[in-house]
């Protein structure tokens, strides 16, 4: 039981990351307030669960692989100036931007299913760690 757990979790982490990869940022409103599904076509609109669910996913996300914002910006700020300098640079940056996104991803779980002031877009860009290096 416990090699299925240890298998189950990161795959399921993965999962998440990729239908959140896959799945592009709802755009701006259309003028009778709807807002533009991934389909193309006069009548696909995005449903109020749909935003629900991607921000859902987000936090989750977000909460999950926030740890992962040590090694991405120890990465960047090594790209930018020095190895040196990235590892402890980065670290100190990939802390701190670990901490938002928990605090982030949190938020959006507590309030998934309410559309807040910024209609279910998200708080911190990019929307999940790493996703700037997917366009």
């Amino acid at each position: 039981m416990v090699n299925r757990f240890h298998f189950s979790v990161p795959t399921a982490l993965c999962c998440a990351v990729l239908v959140m990869s896959t799945l592009g940022r709802a755009g701006a409103q259309d003028s009778e307030g709807r807002w533009p599904a991934k389909t193309t076509g006069p009548y696909y609109h995005g449903s109020e669960n749909e935003l629900r669910a991607r921000k859902l996913m987000r936090g989750v996300a977000n909460i999950a692989l926030s740890v992962a914002e040590i090694p991405n910006q120890a990465i960047m700020e090594a790209h930018r100036t020095s190895w040196i300098t990235g590892a402890v640079v980065g670290a100190v940056k990939g802390t701190y931007k670990g901490a938002k996104r928990i605090v982030v991803g949190l938020w959006e779980v507590a309030t998934f299913y309410a559309p807040m002031n910024n209609y279910y877009q998200p708080y911190i860009e990019p929307e999940v760690v790493m996703m700037e290096h997917l366009h």
